[in-house]
């Protein structure tokens, strides 16, 4: 297997994340604005999505870019949960800590590179980057365990982040969990 290499995307590497999101911008073509607009997004043109992810790009807010023999393979959203304006209200009954955490709420992996550990290796560069900056690292992924669990995952999935040395911080739904790098509190 192909060792991963993680970068944090700037401008420079804009392309790397265009080539890697492809002309339907990842997914569905929400160009990770999802957690930032909520459906909103559906509701805009593709091309604003993708003009606002490169604005991320260029401001450094717009994540993690996994490589593996110099080609663009997974992708990591890493930015402050504060910025997360859709996460807060979609989940506004869940208790949020007031710390500075960053959030690292959502992936796309190539298909060519599902299952190779990309997910994985995009997570351990994000625990350990907050941790050498005293930053907690948050995540909302999905517990697969749990009965009628959403087959859209996303948001990743509970036992990546547990192998990772994440924490169960609480739950927002019966198949969604908060996890982070953090002390927990409450539980």
């Amino acid at each position: 297997m192909t060792e991963i290499q993680i970068e944090h995307v700037d401008a420079d590497r804009w392309t790397d994340l265009e080539t890697l999101f492809g002309r339907a911008g990842a997914d569905n073509g929400c160009w990770c604005q999802y957690w930032l607009l909520g459906a909103g997004y559906h509701h805009r043109d593709r091309a604003e999505n993708r003009h606002d992810l490169q604005s991320q790009a260029g401001s450094d807010r717009a994540g993690l870019l996994a490589y593996q023999d110099g080609r663009p393979v997974g992708w990591a959203r890493l930015t402050p949960r504060a910025e997360l304006t859709w996460l807060g209200a979609r989940f506004s009954a869940f208790e949020f800590t007031p710390d500075d955490a960053w959030s690292l709420p959502c992936f796309f992996i190539a298909r060519s590179a599902q299952g190779s550990g990309v997910m994985r290796a995009l997570i351990r560069f994000a625990a350990e980057w907050g941790r050498a900056r005293n930053v907690p690292i948050e995540a909302y992924p999905i517990d697969v365990a749990a009965p009628g669990a959403t087959r859209n995952r996303f948001t990743g999935v509970l036992p990546a982040f547990l192998d990772e040395g994440f924490v169960v911080a609480g739950r927002l739904s019966d198949d969604r969990v908060v996890v982070t790098t953090g002390e927990v509190a409450r539980l």
